[in-house]
């Protein structure tokens, strides 16, 4: 029995965004009782809600998201479920040892944190697990091609350091992920693509895992 789950968050009006970043806004621009139809303007970050990162969102390069391999971003992938994690917390490279056979080159890599329940409440964005610097190296060493995470971020202190070191070691980074808590299956086929926008940092994806055959 195939069985699709989704991994996104709705995008809405009054919806968490991380601080600093803008709000999301939707303005009817044009309606069906004068014109016929809907149209609505959008306003919103490039990193809102579930989201990809681009190499150019920390490091000075032209490759933004329309330029990330879509064949990275659809495929098979491991789950690693690293138990309920504490706030303010770490995800170290010991808890990520236990995985070392299914982790390989090219390999897809969700962690699950148990975060994601916590979406919605005050410490979402700012007392999250943190993905240490030592998992960080244990994740590049093996030469993945993509990591999602249900932490708004990499690490609440050095989240710059940290998105350097994944992006500039071709990782595509995907935080935010939704319902990871609902994943059944160690190994999982997912689509996470992010809107074609010319050279932008991040962009806002509708991200899905499929248990169960894929034909």
């Amino acid at each position: 029995m195939r069985r699709i789950i989704d991994l996104s968050y709705a995008i809405d009006i009054g919806m968490p965004v991380y601080p600093g970043d803008t709000e999301v806004r939707f303005t009817r621009v044009q309606s069906i009782n004068l014109g016929g139809y809907n149209v609505t303007d959008l306003a919103m970050g490039s990193h809102t809600g579930t989201h990809i990162d681009a190499p150019s969102h920390c490091i000075h390069t032209d490759i933004g998201v329309d330029k990330l391999k879509l064949d990275v971003m659809v495929g098979w992938a491991e789950v690693l479920d690293v138990g309920e994690k504490a706030p303010c917390s770490e995800i170290t490279s010991a808890d990520l040892d236990a995985f070392s056979t299914r982790v390989r080159q090219g390999s897809r890599v969700l962690i699950k944190t148990g975060w994601g329940k916590r979406y919605g409440e005050s410490n979402y964005f700012t007392e999250f697990p943190d993905l240490s610097a030592g998992a960080v190296l244990w994740l590049t060493k093996r030469k993945i091609s993509l990591l999602a995470i249900e932490q708004p971020c990499v690490h609440r202190i050095k989240h710059i350091e940290l998105h350097k070191d994944l992006l500039s070691n071709d990782v595509i980074l995907v935080e935010s992920a939704a319902n990871m808590d609902q994943l059944t299956q160690d190994r999982v086929y997912i689509a996470a693509l992010p809107l074609r926008l010319a050279g932008l940092d991040g962009s806002p994806i509708r991200m899905i895992a499929i248990e169960g055959e894929v034909s």
